[in-house]
């Protein structure tokens, strides 16, 4: 049996995947005659758009980058690769340091970009709405595939870590399926917090989802493949016939029985850092386990096992013989002091010459000046610290277990020893007080700090138990809508009885203004790799490096000054990149001349016509859109977003039977406007047809929940057919959100 184990984008690709290691470490060690390659494809998506060698995809995209910057035009040039340098050198002068931040902003800037652009790309696809043609599949994913051709596994499976990874593996193994029919698996730390029925009811095509600790699992499953019965596998859901079956896990994994992580093959020195950094871990499960808002543990389950620190010392002088690497990052829950004390006695005594970071570790008592000295010594130099708050009650309410002057005090330890603390907060906890938040944020402005909105996660004991914490939970996200069935993201929409909202104190907190942060890097391994420098002791930074927007609009003013003429897609660059700005005069401007420059065949034309129309519907100007549209009337729609154009200025002017004829057809065309379903509802409202109406609004909600109108109107709509419990209900949700927006 041979397979192949993938991780796809999107993560910082910093360093090797671990989840893939260590279940190539486990198979090597149990089944030795089973063939595995490990792959990181978010290594070579990164790398691949940073030297140059991806085509500009902008051809693809449904709305010829309606609003969007393209982020091929980020890479121009020798951008691309100059990121590229200044992110895998350790910075060792102020200019230097100066260099690597802007390059870190500009690499965050490109993710976003190019998050965005694969969004609009696959998220349509991904949910069936739109397929993609073989030119976009093989621009898209043609290295991929090169990798399944070569390889000819009988299994691809996908480590997904977080939902960002998702995306890509669900558009890229819909295309495997599609091209190769090879089984395709699910796994990694998600799926422990998805639910794996809903995704293999809703993706079709899915065959596999592993769940929990998968070292096990996929033993089983490989004993298992030859007949096909995966009835004794745990922590397996699979398809049995035109039924799903689910297997809980059978038992907690013994971790002192499993092998070290086998990274042989990823190439280390091509990761986005100035050296290789390894992940290990001490434990699985964290041993305090009381926090109110985390889930962090479901992949783990309840019980918590520690390593004996000789064995985690064996795998990092395993690592520096097989590897060279002498930096790790311990991705641990939660690293206790009692632990943090022999591991940095056994490193010291076994003369390991390595630095660490750990990205696990609560305020104790226990971590006192003496034991951080030591762990210092054994090479430990940056810790990542959840504070979450800097009031007491809120800290007693969540159960952090942490006092708040030990807090302080602990922060103080750590710089007289030189580690570098980061730390971390929550914004938001539910019955926050307008006072506690005044509090919230000085504590803010006394220290450089991440932060991030309070989030109710299934699984965590606020999801639990909500009524003790004053939340009422109102409904679960969703994901994804296929025709198949929904697919829920782990956190849930609520509102709060008392005190603050998450919206509100965020926006009190942004009021406020002057906060200090951490010095901008790449993540926790560039961390551990700076506070080995002065990176760290001064919070000087440098001029913020331009926008992605003008960093594009400058390369295409370059381009049109080397060129003797420029194409339909300089322009439709150009157009994106105005948009992005908000600068909507010049790009109707721009419309215009590519319309009149390049616009005789249909497809190029009807693109500058949906920016033409946008401009013009933003605009309020109904009729001069409907004008526009006239020339394509009656043929068969050349971009289906012109049909979503057509249909917001129809309602503007209150066509609403013309309204609705443009925005039912939209979904066979495999396209949909903002507000889509909203808009439709408001047709079927006006038009005297409730209960279509309603299933309008419902779809409406699952797209855009936050916005209390879509409650208002299915109010109207269940008052109009006498279901007076039910619109009160919704008037109440509605005034519930009005109140947790602010």
């Amino acid at each position: 049996m041979k397979l192949l184990l993938a991780f796809t984008p999107f993560h910082t690709p910093a360093s090797p995947p671990f989840g893939l290691a260590c279940l190539k470490g486990e198979l090597a060690r149990a089944r030795p005659d089973v063939a595995v390659k490990t792959v990181d494809w978010n290594l070579a998506f990164f790398r691949r758009w940073l030297t140059g060698a991806m085509p500009d995809l902008c051809r693809h995209h449904p709305t010829n980058l309606l609003g969007a910057v393209c982020p091929w035009l980020l890479v121009q040039n020798g951008a691309g690769q100059a990121l590229l340098k200044a992110l895998t050198r350790l910075p060792q002068t102020p200019a230097g340091q100066d260099a690597y931040m802007q390059a870190a902003q500009s690499l965050d800037e490109l993710y976003n970009r190019l998050a965005h652009l694969y969004h609009d790309l696959l998220f349509p696809f991904v949910e069936g709405r739109q397929s993609l043609s073989e030119a976009a599949v093989n621009d898209i994913f043609g290295a991929e595939l090169a990798d399944i051709e070569a390889e000819q596994p009988d299994v691809v499976g996908f480590s997904i870590l977080t939902e960002q990874n998702l995306l890509y593996a669900l558009a890229l193994g819909k295309v495997i399926k599609q091209r190769f029919n090879i089984p395709l698996a699910f796994g990694g730390a998600m799926m422990s917090h998805l639910k794996a029925r809903e995704l293999l009811g809703a993706f079709r095509r899915l065959d596999f989802v592993f769940f929990g600790e998968a070292e096990g699992s996929i033993v089983d499953f490989v004993d298992a493949w030859e007949n096909g019965n995966f009835n004794s596998v745990g922590g397996l859901a699979f398809r049995r016939g035109k039924k799903i079956a689910e297997h809980q896990p059978t038992r907690p994994l013994n971790i002192a029985q499993l092998p070290p992580p086998d990274f042989s093959d990823f190439p280390l020195r091509h990761y986005l850092s100035p050296a290789p950094v390894l992940p290990i871990i001490t434990s699985r499960g964290c041993y305090w386990g009381k926090c109110a808002f985390c889930s962090h543990t479901r992949p783990y389950g309840p019980a918590v096992r520690i390593r004996k620190p000789d064995a985690v010392i064996d795998e990092m002088a395993h690592h520096i013989k097989t590897t060279g690497a002498r930096h790790f990052l311990f991705v641990d829950e939660a690293i206790s002091p009692n632990m943090l004390r022999r591991l940095s006695k056994a490193i010291i005594k076994r003369g390991l010459d390595v630095r660490f970071g750990t990205e696990g570790i609560r305020v104790e008592r226990g971590f006192d000046e003496p034991l951080l000295a030591l762990a210092h010594r054994a090479g430990l130099r940056w810790l990542y610290v959840g504070i979450e708050s800097g009031t007491q009650r809120l800290l007693n309410l969540i159960d952090k277990g942490i006092d708040i002057a030990e807090v302080e005090r602990f922060i103080e330890r750590c710089h007289r020893v030189g580690i570098v603390p980061q730390l971390s907060f929550i914004i938001g906890l539910p019955s926050t007080t307008p006072a506690e938040l005044q509090n919230e944020i000085s504590f803010l402005k006394r220290y450089p700090m991440d932060s991030s909105s309070f989030v109710l996660l299934l699984g965590s004991p606020m999801y639990d138990r909500p009524a003790d914490f004053g939340l009422r939970i109102e409904d679960q996200q969703v994901l994804y809508r296929t025709k198949f069935g929904d697919v829920h993201a782990p956190r849930f929409h609520f509102s709060i009885e008392a005190g603050l909202s998450p919206a509100e104190a965020d926006a009190m907190v942004e009021a406020a203004g002057g906060r200090r942060k951490m010095r901008p890097h790449l993540g926790e391994v560039h961390a551990t790799l700076l506070a080995d420098t002065n990176f760290f002791r001064t919070e000087t930074r440098p001029p913020t490096p331009p926008s992605g927007a003008d960093v594009a609009l400058k390369t295409l003013s370059r381009q049109r000054q080397a060129a003797t003429g420029v194409d339909a897609r300089w322009f439709l660059h150009m157009l994106g990149a105005l948009e992005s700005l908000g600068r909507l005069e010049e790009a109707f401007t721009i419309a215009q001349a590519g319309l009149a420059a390049h616009g005789k065949t249909p497809a190029t034309r009807a693109a500058f016509l949906l920016h033409l129309a946008t401009i013009l519907n933003y605009g309020n100007q109904p009729e001069q859109v409907l004008r526009l549209l006239n020339s394509i009337k009656g043929q068969a729609a050349p971009l289906p977003a012109l049909r979503g154009e057509r249909a917001r200025a129809l309602f503007a002017l209150n066509r609403h039977r013309d309204a609705l004829a443009e925005l039912r057809a939209m979904p066979a065309n495999g396209y949909e406007i903002q507000w889509a379903y909203y808009i439709q509802g408001l047709c079927f409202e006006t038009l005297g047809r409730y209960e279509k109406a309603l299933k309008s609004f419902e779809i409406a909600e699952k797209r855009q929940w936050y916005e209390p109108e879509i409650n208002d109107a299915k109010a109207r709509c269940l008052a109009a057919l006498h279901r007076n419990a039910e619109a009160e209900a919704e008037q109440a949700k509605a005034a519930r959100k009005r109140r947790c927006s602010g």
